[in-house]
Formats: C-alpha cells, sequence, structure tokens
C-alpha cells in the first residue's frame, strides 16, 4: 500500500511537473529569424467604399504556429497619410509596439478604410500594407486593397421645383430625398442612388424614373463592402439597408421603368389617394429584398408589368383597396432571411379602416412561395362574390382551387422544404441571392394566354411567342 501511495504521489509530480514545463515553453519567446508568422491571407481585398466614409472592419488571422513565441519590433502601415486604420489585438494606431504572440497562438488583425475624396468620375484604387517586424529583424507583410467611389452627396435636399438628375457619378442620399407637392423629380436612365441607412425617397410631387434595357435606374443601400470575407457576403443581401420610397397621399403619375430597387425597409408604400387617377406605374423592373412589403398600397390605382416582386419580410404585394393591375409578374416571397407571410394579399380595409375596392387583376403571373397558401383575399363576401378580382392565365400557390375567379390557373406544386422555389433555377450568388430565371421543369411554362403581344420581351430582353409564352417575368431560356 505504501509503495502505491508513493508511485502515485510521484507520478503526479511529474505530471505537474511536466505541465509547468509546457507552460514555461509557451512563453519562451525567441529572436531567430528562422521562426516566421503565417497569415489566413496575404491580401485583404476590402471591395469598394465610398470616399469619404469609414468602412466596416475586415480581419485577417496573425499566426504563430512556432513551438516559441515572438515578439514584434513594431507592426505598422504606411503612417498617417494611409487611408488603412489597423487594430491587432485591441491595439491601435499607425504604429504599434511591445506586441507579443505566445506559442502555438493567434492573434486578430482588423482594418478599415476611410479613402479621401478625389474628382475622378471612375472607380480607383488604394494600397497599402500591414508590416510586422518581428524582434529578429525579420519583416513581413500582409497587402491591404480597397477601391473607391466618388459621389455626388445630397444631405437632407428638398426638390421644390423641376429637377432632372444625370447619371454619372453616383448620388450618396443622407436625411431623406424629398420632393415637394407641384415638383417632379426626373431620373434619367443610369442614374444611381445610394441610400444611408433609415434614408427615404420621399414623394409628394411626382418622379419620373424611366431607366432604359442597357441604362437601369439602381436604388439601394449605401454599404458597399461586406460582412465577412469566407464566402465573402456583402450587406447588399441583408434588407433594411435603406428606409424605401413613400408615394404620398397627393403624390400621382409617378412612372418607374427599367429600375433596381432592393434591400429596403419597404420597397414603394403608396399612401391613400383616389383610384380615379393613376398612383405609379411600374414596367420592367425589379423590387426586392424588403423587410416589410415590396409593393404596398391603399386605395390607389397601379399598372405593374413585366417586373419582379421577390423576397419581403412580409408581402410581395400588399393592395389594400383601390385598382390594382399586375401583368407578367414573378411574385415570390422565397427569401433566405424571413418566410414572409404571403406573396399577394388583398383587403377591403387597412389599420381598421374601410378602403373601396375597385379591382384587381393578375394576368400571365406566377404567384408563389413557401406557404400552401400565397394568394390571400381578407375582404367582405360581397367583393368575393362579385367580378371585382381576376386571375387568369397565372401558376398560383393555393388551397382555394375551386374559386371561381380563377381561369386557367395551374396551381402550383410545393416540394418538401423547398416551397415553389423549385419553379426557379437552382443557382444563387454565395447561396444567398435566388434567381428567379425559370426551370425546365416549372409549371409556369406555355400557360400565359395572347397578352404577349402587349410585353413582346421578357425583363431580360428575350422575346417571347406570340402565343404560350411564359408566366411571370422571364421567359424560359435553355442555358
Amino acid at each position: 500500500m505504501k509503495v502505491e501511495m508513493r508511485l502515485s504521489g510521484l507520478l503526479c509530480s511529474m505530471v505537474l511537473l511536466t505541465g509547468l514545463t509546457a507552460c514555461q515553453d509557451d512563453w519562451q519567446f525567441s529572436a531567430d529569424a528562422s521562426y516566421g508568422l503565417d497569415f489566413s491571407t496575404d491580401t485583404l481585398m476590402m471591395d469598394t467604399v465610398f470616399t469619404g466614409v469609414t468602412s466596416g472592419s475586415l480581419q485577417f488571422m496573425v499566426y504563430n504556429r512556432n513551438d516559441v513565441g515572438l515578439r514584434f519590433d513594431a507592426v505598422m502601415g504606411s503612417g498617417a497619410s494611409s487611408p488603412f486604420r489597423i487594430n491587432l489585438d485591441g491595439e491601435g494606431g499607425y504604429r504599434m509596439t511591445g506586441l507579443e504572440i505566445p506559442a502555438r497562438d493567434s492573434l486578430f488583425c482588423y482594418v478599415s478604410v476611410n479613402i479621401p475624396e478625389s474628382s475622378t468620375p471612375f472607380l480607383f484604387n488604394a494600397f497599402d500594407s500591414v508590416c510586422f517586424i518581428l524582434e529578429s529583424g525579420k519583416v513581413q507583410y500582409v497587402r491591404l486593397q480597397a477601391c473607391g467611389q466618388n459621389a455626388v452627396r445630397l444631405k437632407g435636399l428638398s426638390i421644390t421645383s423641376d429637377t432632372t438628375l444625370a447619371a454619372g457619378m453616383p448620388y450618396l442620399v443622407y436625411d431623406s430625398l424629398y420632393v415637394a407637392q407641384g415638383a417632379a423629380l426626373t431620373l434619367n436612365p443610369g442614374v444611381k442612388l445610394y441610400f444611408h441607412s433609415g434614408t427615404v425617397l420621399d414623394v409628394a410631387g411626382r418622379i419620373i424614373a424611366n431607366g432604359k434595357p442597357d441604362s437601369v435606374i439602381l436604388m439601394r443601400g449605401d454599404r458597399l463592402d461586406i460582412m465577412w470575407t469566407e464566402p465573402p457576403v456583402p450587406y447588399d443581401l441583408l434588407a433594411s439597408q435603406w428606409g424605401g420610397i413613400r408615394l404620398r397621399s397627393c403624390s400621382y403619375d409617378n412612372e418607374f421603368s427599367y429600375c433596381d430597387i432592393h434591400s429596403g425597409e419597404f420597397g414603394i408604400r403608396a399612401d391613400s389617394a383616389s383610384a380615379a387617377q393613376i398612383k405609379f406605374s411600374l414596367y420592367s423592373s425589379v423590387v426586392h429584398n424588403m423587410n416589410v412589403n415590396c409593393i404596398e398600397a391603399t386605395g390607389c390605382r397601379i399598372d405593374v408589368a413585366n417586373s419582379q416582386i421577390t423576397n419581403p419580410g412580409v408581402s410581395c404585394v400588399d393592395i389594400a383597396g383601390g385598382d390594382a393591375s399586375f401583368t407578367f409578374c414573378t411574385i415570390a416571397s422565397l427569401s433566405l432571411w424571413s418566410y414572409g407571410t404571403q406573396a399577394v394579399l388583398l383587403s377591403d380595409h387597412r389599420d381598421g379602416a374601410a378602403v373601396p375596392f375597385a379591382g384587381a387583376r393578375f394576368s400571365n403571373c406566377i404567384i408563389t412561395g413557401r406557404h400552401n397558401d400565397e394568394f390571400v383575399m381578407n375582404v367582405a363576401d360581397s367583393i368575393k362574390d362579385s367580378d371585382r378580382y381576376y386571375i387568369g392565365n397565372s401558376l398560383v400557390s393555393t388551397t382555394d382551387t375551386l374559386d371561381t375567379h380563377y381561369h386557367n390557373v395551374v396551381f402550383d406544386r410545393h416540394e418538401k422544404n423547398r416551397g415553389g422555389a423549385y419553379n426557379f433555377v437552382n443557382a444563387s450568388r454565395n447561396g444567398l441571392v435566388p434567381v428567379f430565371a425559370l426551370d425546365s421543369l416549372s409549371a409556369a411554362r406555355g400557360i400565359s394566354d395572347t397578352q404577349s403581344s402587349q410585353w413582346p420581351v421578357d425583363l431580360n430582353g428575350i422575346s417571347r411567342p406570340s402565343a404560350g409564352a411564359d408566366a411571370g417575368c422571364y421567359q424560359y431560356v435553355d442555358n
């Protein structure tokens, strides 16, 4: 028994001594130049940022894979004139000294950039390096690169007379862009509006935003940088990057064509108005990835055609009363961030108040999503029994297959965990951005009526056949 106790004590002492020795080894530092660092990347690419605006931080890892610790004489960039800012292990500045990295350990290095403004309308690159000078005198680098974009800054601008914004440098919008009653804002083809967080395009007058197939008008948030690098995921993929477009009650005759409106809190929100006059038209455009609704209209007359209205947090289309027409539209709720409630909601009230319902028509459309019922009617029975709404030659996700207002409608099938996603090509950017081009097996193919003569080409400029075109805004292409 005594022998066993002595052996046990001896083993415990050896284990303790080994542990202490290991700890001491971890904190032994060497100035031998044969030891060096490893990095998670040799070049940190920071993508595009607006000049004069500090980017978010990206990181790379600094590894010491050696059995001894290493000390830094200095870690630095090119100095105060550099647009890049460095933070290593919680220490920031142009030149950091006194840092060390134990054996078999790692450090986070964070980098942000603020590129000074210049006069060029073109993109331009900014370069630097993080220089790691070890106690041994060994020097190692991680290169830094970012792309700068100059912009015209519009801060709290109120437009009180007819104004035209020309294409060229993008516009960076802060603190709302307001179009006063009686004034018209015209956006020329190719105009790019980048809105700061929460900023709204607020229209009491009129907006005319008519792009061209090769000069689309862009409205989006101002975050050009990426959330993380592996894989690179841009902030632009998240909703709520800016406010949205609000058309006030006194605003009429608004025009949107060949516009790309995405990643806002809401898309187009049309306040209560008279259905006797057109509130807005939306042709050959994309309204995508909103936190609430892509299109919301109360008591309005709207006309939407040849457009993609997709991936809301709540509804693609939320219509309360009024008179609405949708032709050759892809209306799909397939966001990876939110399942939404339904692709289309039609009602005869808003916030407890009745809104006269004149009519709603959907022709040659796709209405689908992750739910079995993506077309929801929340109206009085008298409206359901009337001829005030119509769905024809469309693909619809619904369980109400006996509705007499459906004419030549194909009812969408749902595949497990995919909903109506099978209709679209199985492709995406980083697995995050659904592509709404039609899949070869989509039930939307060939079901449209002769209205294709009104819209002879799809949103991508592909010709539609005079009869038997595909429903939705994209004609199938065998690719």
